[in-house]
């Protein structure tokens, strides 16, 4: 079962947030302007972000954060607005 993600981030720099904002685009969907729904195996969250997310932050600066979220959290969400909770995809190509 896929595991679900809150991934938030507060870049300092312009072209970093642009970069980091682009990449996570690729596999999570965007709810607000620094906070992603990332629909992600644990071993896949952590393989992006250490081999690709972090990469891009100056960690004097900057930050990312990750909060799971249990089935009972999603089921729990109150969403006003769009887009709608993310769901993982039925297949996915790499």
């Amino acid at each position: 079962m896929t595991d679900f993600w809150l991934v938030c981030y507060d870049l300092r720099d312009n072209k970093r947030r642009n970069k980091l904002a682009k990449l996570m685009e690729q596999r999570c969907q965007r709810v607000q302007y620094s906070v992603f729904e990332c629909p992600l195996e644990e071993e896949t969250l952590g393989f992006l972000m250490e081999n690709r997310w972090l990469k891009v932050l100056d960690l004097s600066q900057d930050s990312l954060r990750a909060y799971p979220l249990n089935q009972t959290a999603k089921k729990q969400a109150k969403i006003y607005g769009s887009p709608p909770l993310c769901e993982p995809p039925d297949y996915l190509i790499f």
